[in-house]
């Protein structure tokens, strides 16, 4: 039996960080449309609002099916250290940041509370049904105890039963239990079809013509299903969306050996730090374009206002981690319910007869999205 070197691992799951670099740059891109048509007419966003379109049917979808690749290096592992790292990981910055984020809002005239204790009040329902994107924070956590609790399930049960939550979602009032069914099919997918999906990567490097042939076919496809509304149904969506899915995974390997591509790669690996502080400047920054002599142009103020934004969230993550403000992006060590050493000790038993994908991948403590 053969062993891969760290290297040649490192080669073959490049495309992930390039496809989570793709997937960052959607959102913020559906954020910044959303921000421009809530001060003009809709639909008056420019080139951003046709790409907000065409990637909607699989810009979520591929954002969670990658958060689910590597979940079997860890499912195994005892409770302590897969709660530290899979669930108190994603809820630290989903409360730190909901603390953040919500009160620069009020103060920068933001639907602001009237007094104190509607403040409050507004946190603490906040931290129950999320604001604004940090639903996505939240929702994985949820989806990482869900797979873990039911991994005795087996796929043929399970994954049918993920498709027909997302056909038929529910509608308890509650607000996790009727977000779930939305995106635990592809999340889920990820996880017990992930050789699947670097099987595909692999192909299209080794069939790059034959891959480029098929992405265009798929791109006038989905371009058709979006113009003609198809996609607003929810089979179609789901077929739609792992389409995409698929789509992406070959244009981020096909994109991976490229230099050029490298500020994919870097967004991908420092995804969560993006995410996380994207919001802000938007909210200042597309405002000010449009009232400015630029609004004139939606498509420049789009332009101008993706690079800018990413740009700030990159410059503010590398900022703080210099002045001493690193817990905004990185757990300290109080908030670890493991400490580096055990979790070493903990890596190593739960590996044992597991079926981990990929050694290398997660290094980074922002990349873990």
């Amino acid at each position: 039996m053969s062993h891969q070197r760290p290297t040649d691992l490192r080669n073959r799951y490049a495309w992930v960080d390039f496809a989570k670099g793709f997937c960052i740059v959607a959102v913020v891109a559906m954020w910044i449309a959303g921000e421009m048509q809530g001060h003009v007419a809709k639909g008056q966003a420019g080139w951003l609002g046709y790409f907000v379109v065409f990637a909607k049917p699989f810009r979520m979808p591929d954002f969670f099916l990658i958060s689910g690749l590597f979940l079997s290096q860890v499912i195994d592992r005892p409770w302590k250290h897969y709660l530290d790292t899979k669930v108190v990981h994603y809820l630290y910055f989903f409360v730190l940041w909901t603390l953040i984020v919500l009160p620069v809002t009020w103060l920068l005239g933001h639907d602001a509370p009237v007094s104190l204790g509607d403040a409050a009040a507004s946190l603490l329902f906040h931290l129950y049904e999320p604001f604004g994107m940090l639903w996505f924070v939240m929702m994985l956590s949820v989806y990482f105890v869900a797979t873990r609790l039911l991994r005795q399930v087996p796929v043929w049960i399970l994954l049918p039963a993920a498709v027909l939550l997302h056909l038929f979602p529910l509608q308890t009032g509650i607000y996790h239990i009727d977000r779930f069914g939305m995106f635990f099919v592809f999340f889920y997918a990820g996880h017990v079809f992930a050789s699947r999906f670097f099987a595909l990567a692999d192909w299209t490097l080794a069939h790059r013509r034959t891959a480029i042939a098929a992405l265009l076919v798929w791109a006038v496809v989905n371009g058709a299903l979006v113009k003609l509304a198809l996609t607003e149904h929810l089979a179609v969506n789901l077929l739609a969306g792992f389409m995409g899915i698929s789509a992406l995974v070959s244009i981020a390997a096909l994109v991976s050996s490229h230099r050029w591509a490298g500020w994919l790669n870097t967004l991908g690996k420092n995804s969560i730090a993006v995410y996380l502080g994207f919001y802000l400047p938007m909210i200042i920054i597309v405002p000010a374009l449009q009232a400015s002599p630029v609004g004139r142009s939606p498509s420049l103020v789009a332009t101008i206002a993706m690079v800018s934004v990413i740009g700030i969230a990159m410059g503010a993550y590398h900022l703080f981690n210099r002045i001493g403000m690193r817990f905004l992006y990185d757990r300290p060590s109080w908030m670890r319910l493991v400490k580096p050493g055990q979790r070493a000790a903990s890596a190593a038993s739960g590996s044992k007869g597991g079926r981990a994908i990929s050694p290398v991948a997660g290094s980074n403590p922002t990349s873990a999205m």
